[in-house]
This record gives structure tokens, sequence and C-alpha cells, in this order.
């Protein structure tokens, strides 16, 4: 029963500190505070927690009328859209440079065994037999393994 009763002090407290606090002026410059500004006030400011600050005087602002909720759920399915597409291409962008570094780091090793000579085998399609290569071909394979090199490595 206490704590209800202190919850119920609190809600009442809390409400009164969210009220809105006027500043009103009224014909003679005579200055009040108020919740509510009473009838014959030619200027109305309203206070903000950080200090004084002019609001909106009666009539003398047009504002734009508030969105419709399906207004507002539109553009909130279209912000939702934009972030997950956005998101897409991030991942995208992602995968695309880690595959660019992985075959970089594919085309370099395969650059180096063929540099250092170490012996290469191949599979024939035709027959599926295993084929080492000659010394005679490793130029060529050489000058097409830095291609690959230089086609993967140098992306920026």
């Amino acid at each position: 029963m206490r704590q209800m009763l202190m919850s119920c002090a609190l809600l009442l407290v809390a409400g009164a500190a969210a009220g809105q606090v006027m500043e009103c002026v009224d014909a003679k410059g005579a200055r009040t505070i108020a919740q509510f500004c009473p009838p014959g006030t030619v200027k109305e400011n309203k206070l903000t927690k950080g200090g004084t600050g002019p609001g909106p005087a009666t009539g003398s602002t047009t504002t734009a009328p508030p969105k419709s909720l399906a207004e507002r759920d539109a553009d909130f399915k279209k912000r939702a859209l934009e972030r997950q597409e956005a998101e897409k291409k991030g991942d995208k962008e992602k995968a695309d440079t880690r595959e660019a570094e992985r075959s970089c780091l594919d085309a370099r090793g395969q650059l180096r065994a063929l540099q250092d000579g170490q012996r290469i085998s191949r599979t024939d399609p035709k027959t599926g037999e295993r084929i080492v290569l000659d010394d005679k071909d490793r130029p060529n394979e050489i000058a097409g393994a830095q291609k690959s090199v230089d086609q993967w490595c140098n992306k920026k």
C-alpha cells in the first residue's frame, strides 16, 4: 500500500514537472509566468528547461499540419528499405573485397611457385591424366600468372 501511494505521488510530481510553462506579457507590459496565459495576453513565450527561449506567439506563425498515420508509416517503411539496401550494398562490397584479397594471394602463390621452379602439374581434361609442366612452357605460365597478379592485386 505504501509503495502504491509513493508511486502515485511520484506520477503527480512528474506530471506537474512536465507541464508547459509560459511567460505571458499583457497590454501594459507586465510579465507573468503561468501554465496557460490568460485572455488579453499580447505575447506568449514558452519557457524551456534550459532557460527562457522564445516560443511561437499565438497566431503569428503557421505550422504544417501533422502527418497522418499512413504517411508516417510510409516514411518509416521507406527509411527501413533504404537502410536495408545500404546494408546489402556494404555487405556485398565487403564480400567482393575479401574475394579479391583471396584471389590476389592465390595468384601470388602460383607466380611464386612458378618462379621458384617448383614442379607444377595439371590434369588433362580429355584423358584425366596428370601432366607435369615442362621447362619450355614455364615462361608462358609465368607471364599468365603475372597478369593474374596484376589483375587481382592492383584493384583499389
